[in-house]
């Protein structure tokens, strides 16, 4: 044998693309569960809610003591809300990971 061809390929730039496309499919999966987890959250909050909403009402200050508890229950309320944004801000993720 007097002589040998060399052939060199640089696979750099395919492996940089498929670890991106990897990174992407990961985040679509993540957005996917997300959104799954924040739709099925937010349905529980709205009973939630819901349920809070008529103990205010039913709370009322009667003359009976009741004034704390429609506070307590007002609090609730207030938490719920801010439950619902949070699961708000997750949809908002989710639907930009899906992309």
């Amino acid at each position: 044998m007097r002589g040998a061809v060399l052939v060199f390929r640089n696979i750099t730039l395919k492996k940089r693309m498929e670890e991106e496309l990897l990174k992407v499919e990961k985040l679509r999966s993540l957005g996917i569960l997300a959104g799954g987890i924040a739709h099925d959250f937010n349905n529980i909050l709205t009973a939630i809610l819901g349920n809070i909403s008529l103990g205010i009402l039913y709370a009322g200050d009667d003359g009976r003591g009741n004034g704390q508890l429609q506070e307590r229950l007002v609090e609730a309320e207030k938490a719920t809300f801010r439950a619902r944004d949070l699961v708000q801000q997750l949809l908002t993720f989710a639907k930009g990971a899906r992309r």
